[in-house]
Formats: structure tokens, sequence, C-alpha cells
């Protein structure tokens, strides 16, 4: 069927954006519900399975690893599917299917790949940033994310330009202002990446927690990028068509893994996951960060804000408190539920439902003048900071304990002892080997 060649400044409906696309989401979900639970005895003939240790890890019998990778494999099969896909609008002289970026692929693989690894045989957190740098430079050699911040600076920058009497802005933008836009976007796709694949991994914590949050970020990039698309707002028809499929692709990946991975679950997506999933949600913020107009960047961020909020206090609440920034603890925002008498499903459903209010309060800022969508960020970042002093989750009285193998005599002793105001340390207790006898 043949494309429409419109005008970018004609308005389309709905329908027109997504019915080119929607197979994209049937192909993401049947490929991630057909091969999760095969994922499932793979991880068990092999031995990849995630051993409850009484501690951190609450679940009661071994759950088997690998969950990750067939949401993967779901969204790469979505973005195949795209390939063929007519885009909603043309342009002349563009072809008119749909194009990923490469480098998106090749960054995805490279987290997939360290979360596997990482599932298998444990690596340090440093080589997990490592490599997460490493995927968000491949994004910036194929130059996504590289003027994420121009719609940020420029209104800024005009403002100094007028105070100085420069008069306008000159078109093109000086090599100085340009290199600085540059330089700037670099490290905003360097922390974002970075960030949201920490985030997501954090999040982690409970079943069903992790995947049914992200499947309501999903939603509301794809609402964002409906939006987008209806409006011809993008820098082209492809940058529309890519965050559309990314936003499909994302989020029948996730549903087609949810019944599995929700309580009690059968199956974990592990690190492979949960850095996966945060690794799609940053490109999916970058890419929309690259728009004319700040608010779709605000917008997206807001949407993935429960991720950020639990991150940063915990990361705020070890620094107060002199721990090491990546000591495991439980005293993350669904921990802290579960230790006031929330059961982990109703724990699960509250975070569904405060994902759900970040991600109206993010369509929201859509409808709205930027000045009201920045006023609006603040005033409920400041709230949640309040709530989260008032309801401890700053300052901890830490209970510090040791790992033990299941084996060990006093292993199997559950460690929920803590209150809700408690954190509870977990520090390895490998005794040191033996001195080799010296020869007389």
């Amino acid at each position: 069927m043949p494309f429409p060649i419109l005008a970018q400044s004609e308005a389309f409906t709905v329908d027109q954006v997504l019915s080119p696309y929607v197979y994209v989401f049937y192909a993401a979900f049947a490929v991630t519900f057909i091969l999760t639970p095969l994922m499932r005895l793979v991880a068990i003939h092999y031995g990849i399975i995630d051993e409850p240790d009484n501690l951190r890890k609450i679940h009661r019998t071994p759950v088997a690893y690998l969950g990750g990778v067939a949401v993967f494999m779901g969204w790469l099969a979505g973005l195949t599917v795209a390939q063929f896909a007519h885009m909603h609008r043309g342009e002349p002289g563009v072809r008119p299917h749909v194009v990923i970026n490469f480098s998106i692929v090749v960054g995805a693989c490279v987290i997939v790949i360290l979360g596997l690894w990482d599932d298998v045989r444990r690596i340090k957190p440093w080589m997990k940033i490592a490599g997460q740098v490493f995927a968000a430079l491949f994004l910036l050699t194929e130059g996504i994310g590289t003027e994420c911040t121009a719609p940020l600076l420029m209104p800024a920058i005009n403002r100094l330009y007028g105070w100085a009497g420069w008069g306008n802005i000159p078109d093109p933008l000086p090599a100085s202002i340009q290199w600085f836009i540059t330089l700037s976007s670099s490290a905003l796709v360097i922390m974002l990446v970075v960030g949201c694949c920490n985030a997501t991994n954090l999040l982690d914590g409970l079943d069903g927690l992790c995947g049914g949050v992200t499947a309501i970020i999903a939603a509301g990039f794809l609402f964002v990028a409906t939006h987008l698309a209806t409006q011809g707002g993008g820098l082209s028809a492809n940058d529309d068509a890519v965050r559309v499929v990314l936003g499909l692709a994302l989020l029948g990946a996730v549903l087609g893994f949810v019944p599995f991975n929700f309580n009690p679950a059968s199956i974990f997506m592990g690190d492979t996951g949960s850095m996966f999933l945060g690794f799609a949600c940053a490109t999916m913020i970058i890419i929309t960060g690259q728009n004319q107009h700040p608010k779709w960047f605000l917008a997206a961020m807001v949407m993935f804000a429960l991720p950020v909020l639990d991150t940063a206090l915990a990361f705020t609440r070890r620094w107060v408190n002199r721990r090491p920034l990546f000591s495991a603890d439980r005293h993350h925002f669904h921990h802290q539920l579960v230790a006031r008498g929330f059961s982990v499903k109703q724990t699960v459903m509250i975070s569904y439902g405060l994902a759900i209010v970040f991600a109206l309060l993010g369509a929201l800022i859509v409808y709205s003048r930027t000045r009201y969508a920045v006023a609006l960020y603040l005033v409920i970042f400041a709230y949640v900071i309040v709530a989260a002093y008032k309801m401890g989750m700053v300052h901890e009285r830490p209970r510090i304990v040791s790992r033990k193998e299941l084996g060990d005599v006093g292993a199997a002793r559950p460690a929920v002892e803590t209150d809700s105001t408690a954190v509870l340390e977990i520090r390895d207790d490998t005794p040191s080997p033996a001195p080799a006898p010296q020869s007389v």
C-alpha cells in the first residue's frame, strides 16, 4: 500500500500513525511470549538459577534466569518487522520504509551481553558502568543525541545574545556554541544510558515489578511518540516513525514477559533484562529530546521518574550514611513497603499505581507550556523528597550481616528482623586462605 506524501505541518490521526507499525507490537509480544518458557528450560538445564540467600533475595525457591534474553529477542523481532513497514508519511527523495539506526541495535547487544555475563559469572560494578558507557558511545557515533541539549540551551543562549546586544544568533551557529551543544549533549547521553540502566536494575527487586513498571513507562513513551507523529513535529518522517516503532517494540516485549514474572515468578529477567530495559528507555528519552521543543524531553523524564527517584534516593541514602554507593541493601522503596506489612503483590500494584501517576503527569506536560511543565516538575520532585524523608528513606540504622552459603550453619535463618526504618547491609564474609606451609 503506497504511503501518503503530506506536508510536515499537516496533522495526522492516531490511526494513521499507528496502523502501519502495529505489527511491530504483534511480533515483539508473540516472540517474547513464546521464548520466555523456552529460556526458562534452557536456564534450568545449564544451572543459570537465582538461589535465595535469605538476605536481600526474598524469594523462597530457586528461580531460573534468562528471561531478559527473551525480552531482548522479542524487541529485536519487532524492529525487524519494522523494516518492512511503510512510514505513515513520506518525504520526497526518502525511502518509504522505516530505517532503524544500527547503533541502537549494537548498543542494546552490548548491554545484553554485559548483563548475561553478570547473570552467569558475576562482574564488578565498574565493569557494568564501563560497558554502559561503551553502549552510549555507539549511539553518539551515529549522531543519536548529539543535539539533545539544544532545545534546552538555545532559549538561554538567545537571551544572552540579546542582553549582550549582539542581536540574533547567526545561522549557522558559531563553532564555539556548536561544540558546547555537542559536548553537553554527549555527556547527557552517557548519563542517561548509565543512569537508566542502573535505575531499572535496582528496581528489579520483586516479582513483576521492573517489567510492569517499564510496560507503563513504555506506554507513556508511545503516547508521546504518537502525539509527536500526529503533529508532524519530528525533524523527519523517519524520526517520527522510529520513536513509534521503539515504543511499540518495547511495550510488546515487556507485556509478553510480565505474565511469567508476576508473583509467584517462574523466571527472572536478571541483569540481562533489567539493564536492557533501562537502555531501551534511555534511547527513547534521548531521541525524544532531539525534538525542537524541550517539553517533550521533560515529559519523557517525568514518565521515567519512579526508577530515577528510587535510584537517586538509594545513592543519597548511602552517601549520607557513609556507605559504599554500590553496596547491596534492603531499603529501597519496594522493600520498605514490604517491611511495613504489604505483601509482594500489593507492593507491586502500589508501584504500578505510582508509575501510572507519573505517566499521566508526563502526558499532562505535553499539553502545557514549558514554563508550567517545569514548575510542575519541580513541585513533584520537592514533594517526593519531603515524603521520602518523612518515610525514613534517607536516614537509616544499618544492621550488618555476613553472606553465607545455603549449606552453612545458620544460613537458613531468615534475616527479616529489621524494622521499617532499618537497613540490612550485606557483606561477603569469605575466610582468607590459610598460608602455605614453608619448607624448612
